[in-house]
């Protein structure tokens, strides 16, 4: 697959943390996690996290390391391969004082493995999650990287405060740290054998990346299907069942997107974003905004966020 389509894709990645925790664990202890809704990541900051998978699958991630582990899947995490000591989440679980979850299974003696674990939706132009796809779960051991000592240790202080910026910041963090464990486990297995869904479809990958880099450009069914090298026909058809929309509406709600950071982060007026990105007209822009995210964008600017995002 072309580098620069996975750049473009990677750089338009948006990471919504959902929710965070700590999870400690003494050398016998373990965690069961049943089946979540989103994908899961694990910032393995000290010894050495083992995961158990339905079908006898078992990672062992030192510390350094950032585990992505699919929606929909049970998992058994903690301090050994053969743990003696299993716990449910609901029994380890408490809230401490900062409003951290922490999962605490150590039964108050000292932890060797201790894990930030958070659970997150990424997606692109706000209508897509290229991970989604994912077969199973990837380890990669991201120890020498530079940032992610730093990265780990933000993640944790941010977590723990309620400061302005917080949520970005982690945000931030946990794609860069995402990113890092994507690379390098697709330089040390190949990218077909890690990466999901689109990224195993070159050309369509290659008309994905042209509409997020420039979601206001004029495209067009017949423009998109050329650079995917396709039909339109068989085009409008592989992009739907890989990306779960048809083209065309990928494209609207990729402008949508963007409308939506230009209207929290500019004081552009409404109609001059609707024109910006591609509407014909205020109404048609509010009506089709409205209908994305629930919320006219004259609310939005005035609530500073979207409904029910936390």
């Amino acid at each position: 697959m072309n580098d620069a389509a996975i750049e473009q894709i990677l750089a338009a990645l948006t990471v919504d943390v959902k929710a965070f925790a700590v999870c400690e664990f003494t050398a016998t202890s373990a965690i069961e996690i049943k089946q979540l809704d989103k994908i899961e990541v694990h910032f393995v900051l000290a010894g050495t996290l083992y995961l158990g998978f339905p079908g006898g699958e078992r990672i062992a991630a030192p510390v350094g390391s950032v585990v992505l582990v699919p929606a929909y899947i049970d998992q058994m995490i903690g301090g050994s391969a053969t743990p003696s000591e299993i716990f449910t989440a609901r029994e380890t679980c408490r809230r401490r004082r900062d409003g951290l979850m922490h999962y605490d299974a150590t039964l108050g003696s000292r932890s060797s493995v201790v894990v930030a674990c958070g659970q997150i939706k990424a997606d692109i132009g706000g209508s897509f999650g290229p991970f989604e796809g994912l077969k199973g779960p990837i380890c990669a051991h991201v120890a020498d990287e530079p940032i992610v000592g730093v990265a780990f240790a933000t993640i944790l202080r941010e977590t723990g405060v309620a400061s302005l910026g917080s949520k970005a910041l982690i945000g931030s963090l946990m794609k860069a740290c995402v990113i890092l464990a994507l690379r390098r486990s697709a330089q040390e297995r190949g990218a077909r054998n890690v990466l999901p869904g689109l990224f195993e479809r070159p050309s369509l990958a290659r008309a994905v990346a042209l509409i997020v880099e420039d979601p206001t450009a004029d495209h067009s069914l017949a423009d998109l299907a050329r650079t995917a090298g396709m039909s339109r026909s068989k085009f409008a058809k592989v992009f739907a069942e890989t990306v779960g929309s048809p083209p065309m509406e990928f494209v609207s709600r990729a402008r949508l997107d963007k409308a939506r950071r230009i209207l929290l982060s500019t004081e552009m007026s409404i109609s001059d974003i609707a024109h910006h990105v591609g509407f014909a007209s205020r109404s048609h822009f509010s009506r089709s905004f409205r209908s994305e995210f629930g919320i006219d964008p004259s609310r939005m600017r005035l609530n500073g966020e979207i409904p029910g995002a936390h």
